[in-house]
């Protein structure tokens, strides 16, 4: 027996709607409340999640394909990547649908065809790809989302997201086919395989902040961390001293405390001479905070809306 899902008084992250009629908008809003409530259980229990949201056969295959991810019931990789994931939906008709998550951080996105009436919809196909294949650009190995060298995490992180739901909303178009045969002839093992290229780099730099030599960078993450939740702006303008020609510490007042208050470290990066830090709230991962902080002890602070990642992109690459 398939379990019930039970619909949150909540909006999922992203909506793809182009002009849909009321019965497609319902769709979607079902769609996204499953993916929802799917997303916040496998944050921590990503087997159960998938147990219970995907039939039997492709349960199966999922279960065979992470499992090397696991470490006893826990898989660090999984959670991750769901905790870091903003939930797609489009391509809707009365039995069947295609609902993704997508994190920018790890460049990689699970696929699913869903079947079924309304709410009781269930998994009945899926793809986990990078989001090279998914975007059809040839995969090059590169850890550029994870340890950015050419340009800032930021950047790095609107291209991927940009890229990514541009051709996510061609591809599945509302009024669409919501089928997944474009990628039948991908190998999921080496997709997955790849896919754990940048899940493993950035399990590895987690646990790198928490040797002993890295104690003074804990800190300042710490320290960042309970200022943002904080959200006093007369702190921020004090803690945050590098420039803000922009004025980011004095719009923080715009963020919601809700969110503010629940954001927790997703990323660091630590070198001879700077750290980097960034932080989201799991039930609003759309909301990025990235504190950098230079050999002088000094911090800075950047954060913005992943929903205007297009934007902020389209005006990075005008003012280069």
């Amino acid at each position: 027996m398939p379990k019930k899902w039970i619909l949150p008084g909540l909006l999922m992250p992203m909506l793809l709607i182009a002009e849909p009629d009321t019965s497609q908008e319902n769709m979607l809003l079902e769609s996204g409340g499953q993916a929802l409530i799917v997303r916040s259980v496998a944050i921590g229990d990503p087997k159960a999640a998938i147990a219970g949201w995907f039939r039997s056969e492709p349960n199966a295959e999922f279960e065979k394909l992470t499992a090397g991810t696991f470490d006893g019931k826990r898989s660090y990789e999984l959670s991750d990547f769901f905790n870091t994931s903003l939930i797609f939906s489009g391509a809707q008709s009365d039995r069947n649908g295609i609902t993704a998550f997508y994190s920018p951080w790890q460049d990689a996105i699970l696929l699913a065809k869903t079947e079924g009436d309304g709410i009781n919809r269930r998994v009945v196909d899926f793809a986990f790809l990078t989001g090279e294949t998914f975007r059809g650009e040839k995969f090059q190995g590169s850890l550029e989302v994870v340890t950015p060298k050419e340009t800032p995490l930021s950047i790095a992180l609107w291209r991927a997201y940009a890229a990514t739901l541009d051709h996510f909303n061609a591809l599945f178009p509302i009024d669409g086919v919501p089928d997944l045969k474009k990628w039948e002839t991908v190998d999921p093992a080496v997709e997955f395989s790849n896919i754990r290229l940048r899940a493993a780099a950035r399990t590895i730099l987690a646990k790198k902040l928490m040797i002993d030599g890295n104690q003074s960078n804990l800190a300042n993450c710490l320290m960042a961390l309970r200022v943002l939740q904080n959200g006093d702006e007369s702190r921020l303008q004090k803690f945050f001293a590098m420039p803000d020609p922009v004025g980011l510490r004095a719009a923080m007042g715009k963020i919601p405390a809700a969110i503010r208050r629940n954001i927790e470290p997703v990323f660091s990066l630590v070198t001879v001479d700077a750290s980097l830090f960034a932080y989201l709230n799991p039930g609003a991962p759309r909301f990025v905070f990235i504190v950098s902080v230079d050999k002088n002890n000094k911090f800075g602070l950047e954060w913005f809306d992943l929903n205007d990642a297009a934007a902020l992109y389209r005006a990075w690459e005008v003012a280069k």
